[in-house]
């Protein structure tokens, strides 16, 4: 902002005034009505969001439960179509072992392609394990004989054999047990049982699918929005089968110390509500709560289909909770100390951004008028290039022609220049440039029009009366005055020479033609000698 003109900073000051006040009214007028408004459409964009996100995971957990419920009855088929319970009653051992290599082969093929089941079973009546394939690390396995276990005690095997013809029972989401103990590293799982009928309608088996619900899980994850908010998926006792923030108390229903950890125990004043919703929101002063039940709600199982139908309700009747608290969200904490601050933050915004586009458009008006300067003239002498003096000099010759006037073009080089840069250096090279546009400049004045036309070559149109009478003469003086001592350093005096050539327009001549041979004439005068002049 130095060494502006008058004219510059009245520039500045017009723009700059003229944007405040307009910035301040705009943000004045959009902070008022924002801070009145703010906390409701945060809270409202939160409610329409997590409703959306809930829903979302709702309908994704359904489409994979019940893609692995057709699953289980696609596999009772299998067995059906395979008389897999004729295996035992076999005495032929070949074709025992034929038959059960066949639905073997069949319940691993399923396996490898689908890579979600951790284990795929048919058991006799007797809870006895006679066919078992096993999903570890990516291959499917067929449990040998001597591995097969008795699962008779089993929760999911009782349900399974009080099962009726097209019955399908699903178990609560739990850790997967093994030989009595927890599996580690955990294991969520879902058993599907489905009944397998004779030909006659006498029950046989149970096949049995243990769906990995770790998948599950991941997949409600990526529906997650942020880290702040508290994603939950909890059975019908409350019990957490999914808690992104505190996936400790996961399945906590399964360890004696941690049987009180709930959702109750998590948000104890909001219990009665939790467990009389089954689809809504709640606003509190901590934040909203929004619930979702997933799966059978009442006598309504969504998992039922076709002739299919799922026996156990509350195995699958959960709740999608998710809980924004407000005072984890940065957002709420600042808008409300940032309502206290907007005025004072509407004036310094409005000053900043004032100053800073007032100045830009400066700089754009000054480097504006800059460049059109460079654009026509020569960044050293001042005087026009050659391009600009092109253009401006065909203009000149079409009004000379056009007013039937004449017109004399000079040509000018400087003798002995190189030798100058070559001694002195090229700082006083462009001394020495810079002088001979002063002379020109002096000698010419503003009727003529003057140009460097690159090195130190240089051009004169005229076209007044006054430099007509005699350019012989003009150049003389020219060639008079670069004559006298130039100083380049302190006590060091150099002659500057040239040579001219002219060549007058009379109309009936182009200006690439003029200029060709008022070249001709200068290196004419060249050949002549120094500081000499010729006209053609």
């Amino acid at each position: 902002m130095k060494n502006l003109t008058i004219a510059e900073y009245k520039f500045f000051f017009v723009r700059f005034t003229l944007i405040f006040l307009l910035l301040l009214t705009v943000f004045m007028s959009i902070f008022y009505f924002d801070s009145q408004s703010d906390l409701e459409r945060r809270k409202s964009n939160i409610q329409v969001q997590q409703k959306a996100l809930l829903v979302g995971k709702k309908n994704y957990i359904q489409v994979v439960i019940g893609s692995v419920v057709r699953e289980t009855a696609l596999l009772s088929d299998i067995a059906i179509n395979h008389e897999i319970f004729r295996v035992m009653a076999l005495e032929n051992k070949a074709e025992k072992a034929l038959l059960l290599a066949r639905f073997s082969e069949a319940l691993k093929s399923v396996s490898q392609r689908k890579e979600i089941y951790d284990q795929m079973r048919y058991l006799d009546l007797e809870g006895n394990e006679v066919v078992r394939v096993n999903f570890n690390d990516g291959r499917a396995l067929i449990v040998q004989p001597n591995g097969l276990q008795q699962k008779r005690h089993r929760y999911y095997f009782k349900e399974a054999a009080k099962l009726q013809h097209k019955g399908i029972y699903i178990s609560p989401l739990d850790l997967n047990i093994e030989h009595g103990a927890i599996e580690v590293p955990y294991k969520p799982m879902i058993r599907l049982s489905a009944p397998v009928f004779d030909k006659k309608g006498n029950k046989q088996g149970i096949v049995i699918i243990n769906y990995l619900a770790k998948y599950l899980m991941e997949g409600l994850g990526l529906f997650n929005l942020n880290g702040g908010t508290n994603y939950m998926l909890v059975n019908s006792d409350g019990y957490f089968l999914y808690n992104n923030l505190h996936p400790e108390k996961e399945f906590a229903f399964m360890f004696t110390d941690k049987k009180d950890q709930t959702i109750y125990q998590q948000f104890p004043e909001l219990e009665v509500q939790i467990q009389a919703m089954q689809s809504g929101q709640i606003e509190t002063s901590k934040g909203v709560m929004t619930i979702e039940s997933v799966g059978a709600v009442g006598r309504v199982n969504p998992y039922c289909f076709q002739e299919y139908h799922v026996t156990e309700n509350n195995s699958t009747a959960w709740k999608l909770i998710s809980f924004v608290a407000f005072d984890k969200r940065g957002d709420f904490i600042k808008a409300i100390e940032h309502h206290q601050t907007l005025v004072y933050i509407a004036i310094i915004l409005s000053l900043v951004l004032s100053y800073w586009f007032a100045r830009y458009q400066l700089k754009e008006h000054i480097n504006n008028q800059r460049i059109n300067v460079l654009a026509h003239h020569d960044g050293l002498t001042g005087l026009v290039n050659r391009m600009a003096f092109v253009n401006q000099a065909n203009l000149m010759l079409e009004s000379c022609m056009h007013d039937e006037k004449s017109a004399c073009l000079l040509y000018i080089d400087l003798d002995d220049f190189k030798p100058i840069n070559d001694q002195y250096g090229h700082a006083t090279g462009d001394k020495v440039l810079i002088h001979m546009a002063s002379i020109m400049r002096k000698v010419f004045g503003k009727q003529a029009l003057l140009a460097r036309l690159g090195g130190d070559e240089f051009a004169v149109l005229l076209s007044s009366a006054k430099h007509l009478e005699s350019p012989v003469q003009y150049a003389a003086s020219l060639q008079q005055l670069l004559g006298c001592p130039f100083e380049v350093a302190p006590d060091t005096y150099i002659h500057i020479h040239s040579s001219i050539g002219g060549c007058c327009f009379n109309g009936e001549i182009t200006l690439e033609e003029l200029m060709h041979q008022a070249d001709m004439a200068m290196y004419q005068a060249k050949r002549k000698g120094k500081n000499q002049t010729c006209f053609i």
